[in-house]
């Protein structure tokens, strides 16, 4: 496998980023998992402005533009001559030495790695998966909202939970035992033909699909609420799915042992998943 790393296309094992690297020793670290569907990269701009809000917050300079990493992105896609892929991009906030650091990360490391998409079966779109509450909560993020980071250990915690079973998510609640997020995923819900969704005040990724969605559903006349919920609330619903970047949109068919609806993929997802595929 061939990787960029710092503007080289080089193989994977070759690839080398300092020990002292902050990213490596105190998670200050960014990255982004994007689909590409047949050489075009489906919603960088959103992937591209949340990295670089993050980067802003966490002090870290960006040192790509959009179109250089739109360009990088694609030559790593050659090299490994895939147009269907998963890509995932590291900004890494470099070296500085041991110790807090106070001042800008002026020479962060870029890494881009790429491999085939996985196949997904017909069945994931019509059963879909089981949500299963996780007994962890989720987190309160260091921040003023949650980044995709190198700080990964919530979620490794719901993983190990859950394990390695793919009909299944875990669903972190917070400490409140509101609804948050799956571990890789971001939640919806349907009751009375009103799609609803744990407002990003609860901690959760505003994740670029979740963000997506919501412009699907409201430029396609979809009333929407964003807010607080509870367990019982996402139990009773019509329709529950979970959206992340590889997977798209995936119905949820019972939360725990208890049957969503029909056990199937509802009106509504359907209509989302067919919108957002005419879209993407």
């Amino acid at each position: 496998m061939k990787v960029f790393l710092d503007g080289q296309l080089i193989n994977a094992t070759q690839a080398v980023i300092s020990p002292f690297d902050h990213g490596f020793l105190y998670g200050l670290g960014l990255f982004e998992t994007m689909r590409v569907y047949n050489g075009h990269i489906a919603l960088l701009d959103k992937h591209y402005r949340r990295l670089c809000e993050a980067a802003g917050e966490l002090g870290i300079r960006v040192t790509m533009t959009r179109e250089e990493l739109r360009f990088a992105i694609l030559q790593t896609l050659n090299e490994n001559d895939l147009e269907d892929a998963y890509v995932r991009v590291d900004l890494t906030a470099g070296d500085e030495g041991l110790g807090p650091y106070a001042g800008v990360y002026e020479n962060p490391r870029w890494l881009i790695f790429v491999k085939p998409l996985a196949a997904f079966p017909a069945s994931l779109y019509e059963t879909g998966k089981r949500l299963q509450v996780l007994k962890r909560p989720r987190n309160t993020p260091e921040g003023e909202w949650r980044f995709k980071s190198h700080h990964y250990m919530n979620n490794r915690f719901g993983k190990m939970e859950i394990g390695n079973d793919p009909d299944v998510e875990g669903l972190f609640l917070t400490e409140n035992t509101c609804v948050a997020e799956g571990i890789v995923s971001n939640v919806f819900f349907v009751s009375d033909s009103v799609l609803y969704t744990p407002h990003v005040n609860t901690g959760i990724l505003p994740g670029t699909r979740r963000e997506f969605v919501l412009e699907l559903a409201e430029a396609n006349g979809i009333e929407v609420h964003e807010g607080f919920y509870y367990l019982d609330q996402l139990m009773v619903a019509d329709e529950v799915f979970i959206t992340n970047a590889m997977l798209e949109i995936v119905p949820i068919r019972a939360v725990n042992e208890k049957q969503i609806g029909t056990g199937t993929i509802g009106t509504l997802t359907k209509r989302l998943l067919e919108l957002y595929r005419a879209s993407i």
